[in-house]
């Protein structure tokens, strides 16, 4: 029974090591059509974890056993489960960094291709060919959609919903809806979204201060007490006792 427990919680910690989701693939118009719509199939990515948290679990109530055992599963459970779940919003902050990082330059070479004359569709999937990284498989994926048939404003208010393209998807809806200058629009969307790269970029730098701070008066305030007022006291009760 001990063998078995510590094969459960190796195997347990080998899936709470791995990575909680795989990268995203390129799309095209055939994977796509071949992808299982929402609701059917397996889930890997998402039951992976559940396994990880069932295994340590298991091999936490075998190897201590008894109900201290069963209390110590239950925390061990809850434990892992909360420390995959931080190494997934992890990942997705570290996509969610690329895509902000690389979205004004992407939406400078969609004014380019539009302003060349091509539909916004097509300059989605010119531009989806040379951008890398998380927002080239995120253009990708829409590029397939479209391709496939798919409602244009559909798609873009699909695009609108993720976080860090809301400000694209919002700005080629408005422009399918109401018919204006798709040009004109994506160049505004362009300094919208350097506007506020720029003012988060201030905030983090201002944060980094205010920050610091604590830190450093957890080296200087015990020095301060130690040389400036630990004297001051100690000689205040001599000169009192003599």
């Amino acid at each position: 029974m001990t063998g078995l427990a510590v094969l459960a919680a190796g195997i347990a910690a080998a899936l709470a090591v791995r990575p909680p989701s795989l990268p995203p693939r390129r799309s095209t118009p055939f994977t796509e059509s071949t992808t299982p719509a929402a609701g059917q199939g397996f889930d890997h990515a998402r039951a992976l974890p559940w396994l990880a948290v069932a295994l340590a679990v298991v091999a936490t109530s075998q190897l201590i056993g008894g109900l201290v055992g069963i209390l110590a599963a239950a925390a061990v459970g809850v434990g892992v489960h909360r420390w995959i779940s931080q190494a997934e919003s992890g990942l997705s902050r570290r996509q969610r960094a690329e895509i902000e990082r690389d979205l004004p330059f992407a939406v400078d070479l969609l004014v380019a291709c539009v302003s060349a004359g091509r539909s916004p569709p097509a300059a989605v999937r010119a531009v989806a060919e040379v951008i890398p990284d998380a927002l080239g498989d995120r253009l990708r994926e829409v590029s397939a959609r479209l391709a496939l048939g798919a409602d244009h404003e559909r798609v873009w208010r699909d695009l609108a919903a993720d976080p860090a393209l809301a400000p694209l998807g919002h700005t080629l809806a408005r422009s399918a809806r109401t018919g204006a200058s798709i040009t004109t629009a994506l160049a505004r969307c362009a300094d919208d979204v350097r506007r506020r790269r720029r003012t988060r970029a201030d905030a983090i730098a201002r944060g980094v201060g205010v920050r610091a701070a604590a830190p450093l008066g957890a080296c200087f305030l015990p020095a301060f007490l130690l040389i400036g007022v630990v004297p001051t006291i100690v000689g205040a009760f001599g000169a009192i006792a003599g």
